[in-house]
This record gives structure tokens, sequence and C-alpha cells, in this order.
């Protein structure tokens, strides 16, 4: 029997999982005040914090883009969700000068974020 993923990470015990419509992500409520947007191999794409309590449990909106949270802080709050797609577009962005201007990089390292649009 395969072992199943595991999603390691959060500090504190985890309180809710929800799959997102297309059931290619989930997302995570811990103790440890944070929220996790995760792939199905267990690897952490988001994270969201900022609760004074532990977030008991989280939800997708229908259409995906949008998680709820709900904490024991005594609010509940929406988190945009950047696809994969929108996360490469933002690291290559933050990459963009250093992969230009480094003098020891080789070509191909420089053009890593080139068909990423």
């Amino acid at each position: 029997m395969k072992e199943p993923n595991q999603f390691q990470g959060h500090q504190g015990g985890i309180g809710s999982v929800s799959f997102s419509p297309d059931g290619k992500t989930i997302a995570t409520a811990s103790d440890d005040k944070t929220a996790g947007l995760w792939t199905l191999n267990g690897q952490l794409l988001q994270e969201f914090k900022g609760y004074q309590g532990g977030i008991g449990s989280v939800s997708f909106s229908p259409d995906g883009k949008t998680i709820a949270t709900a904490s024991w802080d005594k609010t509940a709050r929406l988190w945009s969700v950047e696809n994969l797609d929108q996360l490469l577009m933002r690291g290559c962005n933050w990459l963009h000068d250093y992969l230009q201007n480094n003098s020891n990089l080789g070509e191909s390292d420089k053009r890593l974020c080139d068909d990423i649009k």
C-alpha cells in the first residue's frame, strides 16, 4: 500500500481541510494562526497569516478564486487564491533583475523565466 501524501509545515494542529473545486489543491486551517494552500503532493503554495487566534475552518469559494477562513479570535476573512501560473509570474517578476544582471549565471539560467507570461 502506498503511503499517503503528508502536508507538513504547520506549527499547530490542523482543524479543517478543504479541496478546491477543481480538486487540484487543498486549503488547511491551523491552530498556529495560519492557513495554507497546498498541491496534492504536499507542497505549500501560499500561506495566509494575520490572525490573533487559531483558525478553526477554511472553505473554497465555488469558483476556487477565494478561500474563507474563520478564527477563534472572532473574525472571518476572505483571501485571494493565486493559481500556479500567477505564482510563477509573480516569482519571475521578482527575479527578473537578478536573472538579467548576475554575471555568475549562465545564459540558460538567465532565460529561466522566458516562457512565463
